[in-house]
């Protein structure tokens, strides 16, 4: 990702609570093209294989959150506009993320974390566009409640996706990223930045 960019995609280690509530340590990282997920996965339902394959990872990235080994998520985003140097670098877009069901993981959270990612990202290399915009998102009908009630992330209304399919519009502006960021910091603990 971002090719012009020394080290765009670090590392870190975040606290997740178990099952028991224990605290425990997942894995936020690169993914790597063995771990797209097959077409048969019982967990994740896009085409994360078409998705790596259609990637320009000069500009775009895909990241995993891990624990003791499995993928329990991952989110593909872009920086914008490209291409880089001719572009000053805006905004960061979300164009898929996904986390296996609640009942089948041993953690969480992990969506949280891998938003979390995506705006560490944003503030790093991205100035925001003129009304402020750092991240945008896009959203399937199901998924509205999740980003709209506990990521707390600002609707923007109806929007197609693509021919024949509906979704919902989502920012976070510099100001709400890093209200959003501060909070799951405070809840779990602020992530570990492995190697440099």
């Amino acid at each position: 990702m971002l090719s012009e960019i020394e080290d765009p995609t670090p590392i870190y280690r975040v606290k997740v609570i178990n099952n028991l509530g224990r605290e425990k340590y997942a894995y936020l990282e690169p993914a790597q093209q063995s771990d797209m997920p097959n077409s048969n996965s019982l967990d994740f339902t896009f085409a994360w294989h078409d998705f790596w394959q259609k990637s320009d990872f000069d500009c775009e990235a895909i990241i995993k959150l891990s624990y003791e080994g499995d993928i329990l998520g991952l989110i593909r985003f872009g920086i914008y506009p490209y291409p880089f140097p001719c572009n000053t670098p805006e905004y960061i877009e979300v164009s898929h993320l996904q986390c296996i069901s609640k009942e089948r993981r041993l953690v969480n959270p992990v969506g949280f974390w891998l938003l979390w990612y995506a705006v560490q990202i944003g503030f790093n290399y991205c100035m925001g566009e003129t009304d402020g915009t750092l991240l945008k998102l896009d959203s399937l009908e199901d998924a509205i409640p999740y980003y709209r009630d506990k990521v707390m992330i600002e609707g923007l209304g109806w929007i197609n996706i693509s021919p024949g399919e509906e979704g919902y519009a989502f920012r976070f502006t510099k100001e709400r990223a890093k209200e959003f960021c501060t909070r799951i910091e405070q809840e779990y603990g602020y992530p570990v930045r492995i190697g440099w």
